[in-house]
């Protein structure tokens, strides 16, 4: 994700870095340059048999605009739940390393209880960064074994599912602890339904990610703004003349860019400039719930690259 502090409004005409131009830029000018070879054609040999007038153009450049702003809006939709969803990862975590210091809990200081409390929040770190590892298809072993006893960090690395095999040894640990009458059967309900909203909340995360915009959709639209875009000096020549180019350039960018963003922003999870900032999100939670238990050896926040692109 892109952090940029206010920026006047002129630097956004000319700010490249992280904008859909750096894609688009060759597609607008093959377009730019049709249109530039048939407006010589048409002034130098007045070819008026082959130009056509604006209004298909007009007609379909309107119900191409609502195609697109459809489009852009399911993608955006897919951005805006994907950062819900790990808003309510950042509330889980920390409720669910509260609870393991304020539900479970022993009539005297047991050192065995305390150890138990740091792995199990030390877990819930690790089921953080695992979870944004499996959602962008990267080996979380660099991330996690800090954080895992070694036995269970083997068993997490062989599993072909890790977040789950975390939640599953999660689970484990609450009912170690229930049968160790650290948590009370009455206090179990509560903990135990954190677990379930972080599996809730890998699931939407997963289907978000496993399931794009129909891939018909975008072949429709993209083939459309190609036409478009390539037969509409045809349609310019007559009205505007010399200044084809120009109104070409303009409106294929409009068109080619738009198509470019909703493409990016539909699968939030991946590691774009316009991206969800998953490294960030992990990191912050890794910092709070080690300042919980008193961990000295604190990681500090990420920050944005000289790009202003916060990972």
């Amino acid at each position: 994700m892109i952090i940029k502090k206010k920026i006047s409004w002129f630097r956004y005409l000319f700010h490249f870095r992280g904008s859909s131009f750096e894609e688009i830029w060759p597609r607008i000018l093959i377009v730019t340059i049709v249109a530039t070879i048939v407006t010589y054609i048409e002034l130098h040999y007045n070819l008026q048999g082959y130009t056509l007038t604006t209004t298909p153009f007009t007609l379909i450049g309107v119900a191409l605009s609502i195609f697109l702003g459809f489009r852009n809006n399911a993608a955006y939709d897919r951005f805006w739940e994907g950062r819900k969803l790990w808003g309510s990862l950042v509330n889980t975590a920390r409720s669910l390393a509260r609870q393991a210091y304020s539900l479970i809990d022993s009539q005297q200081d047991d050192p065995e209880l305390n150890r138990f409390r740091e792995i199990f929040v030390r877990r819930v770190i690790a089921f953080v960064h695992a979870m944004r590892c499996h959602l962008r298809d990267e080996d979380p072993a660099t991330e996690i074994k800090k954080f895992l006893p070694p036995e269970d960090l083997r068993a997490v690395l062989k599993s072909s599912h890790r977040p789950l095999m975390i939640l599953q040894q999660l689970g484990r640990d609450i009912a170690y602890a229930r049968n160790q009458r650290w948590l009370h059967e009455l206090n179990l309900p509560f903990i135990d339904a954190q677990l379930v909203e972080l599996s809730n909340i890998l699931g939407a995360c997963e289907r978000i990610n496993n399931t794009p915009i129909p891939f018909t959709y975008n072949v429709l639209i993209r083939r459309i703004v190609a036409f478009y875009c390539f037969f509409l000096p045809f349609g310019l020549i007559e009205t505007i003349g010399i200044a084809t180019p120009i109104v070409v350039f303009l409106i294929s960018h409009a068109f080619f860019g738009l198509d470019a963003i909703g493409n990016e922003i539909e699968s939030p999870f991946d590691k774009q400039p316009n991206n969800l900032p998953l490294l960030a999100i992990s990191r912050s939670i890794e910092i709070n719930l080690l300042e919980l238990i008193n961990c000295p050896d604190r990681p500090e926040p990420i920050k944005p690259t000289k790009d202003h692109i916060l990972l």
